[in-house]
């Protein structure tokens, strides 16, 4: 497949350039500051089968083109009735069932992704994530799903989705405890405050802090060194980590979030959070009232 919102290639370990055994996925829309769109959603789900079948991969690196590692959502095309976005599909070819199409889409669109992040947290190959700038709302909770965390000093880090009339998905509001603390984590969740480098290094949230030109150059140095142990040891101790870390990671904690997701997107509160984003003015809520029923006369 040929990949548009992501780049995906596979070098030479640095201590050992002839094995080729280090993938880096590159989110490819800097002009958008890498918000994840459905094309994004379906290509990485995809990518992901690609690199859980090439055994030769021993560390993936996740990262961002241009200045950002990812604004989160792309709102543009959460924009609509219900959520679905005419930039994404043609709702106007379903007639009079365009609000129920609407409803259909939205769905679709937030089990792409969570399928998508399911499949990025279980690879067996160890993901790093270089940090590059802004990583919020998904962005953020793409880092989350990563085993090791390298940011540069320039990043910035926020859960902002509750503000904005969403909820954190993807694992955001399992993994984002279990790094910081439920206390933290609460606040940062429930108020959107966007922090630095240094104090998300300081509260544990990202492991290392360097120099922005630095930021792949020790990254790749950490993958070479991680390549260069045993395969099956590194993959063994990965996936043993992971089964401990993963302990409360329940198929019912998936549906809830998935549900909780597909519920707050039909209210009015969430839709007039993404006008307002795009406004670029502050948002007016009026309550937990569901902003059109498709099943009214």
């Amino acid at each position: 497949m040929e990949y548009k919102a992501l780049k995906w290639n596979i070098i030479g370990n640095p201590l050992k350039p002839e094995d080729k055994t280090i993938g880096i996925i590159s989110m490819n829309r800097p002009e958008n500051l890498n918000a994840v769109d459905v094309r994004m959603r379906v290509e990485l789900d995809i990518l992901c089968d690609e690199i859980r079948h090439n055994s030769h991969i021993r560390v993936v690196i996740l990262t961002g083109e241009g200045r950002g590692f990812s604004a989160g959502g792309d709102l543009k095309s959460e924009a609509g009735p219900v959520g679905a976005g005419e930039e994404d599909f043609d709702l106007g070819n379903f007639g009079p069932y365009k609000e129920l199409a609407g409803y259909f889409f939205n769905d679709l669109r937030h089990e792409v992704l969570q399928r998508a992040f399911r499949k990025l947290e279980d690879l067996p190959p160890v993901v790093i994530a270089a940090i590059n700038g802004p990583a919020v709302g998904i962005g953020l909770e793409m880092c989350t799903l990563c085993d090791i965390r390298y940011a540069s000093e320039r990043a910035k880090l926020g859960e902002v989705a509750v503000p904005a009339g969403f909820l954190p998905e993807s694992g955001g509001a399992r993994n984002l405890p279990k790094l910081v603390g439920v206390g933290r984590a609460m606040e940062m969740i429930l108020t959107g405050r966007i922090i630095e480098a240094s104090e998300a290094e300081k509260i544990g949230l990202v492991d290392k802090v360097v120099p922005h030109e630095n930021l792949m150059e020790e990254t790749l140095k950490l993958a070479g060194e991680i390549a260069s142990n045993p395969y099956l040891s590194v993959r063994h101790a990965k996936a043993l980590v992971k089964y401990y870390w993963n302990q409360n990671r329940t198929e019912e904690g998936w549906s809830r979030e998935l549900e909780g997701i597909k519920e707050i997107t039909r209210t009015k509160d969430c839709q007039e959070g993404i006008r307002a984003f795009l406004s670029k003015r502050k948002p007016e809520f009026s309550g937990p009232y569901y902003d059109q029923n498709p099943f009214k006369s």
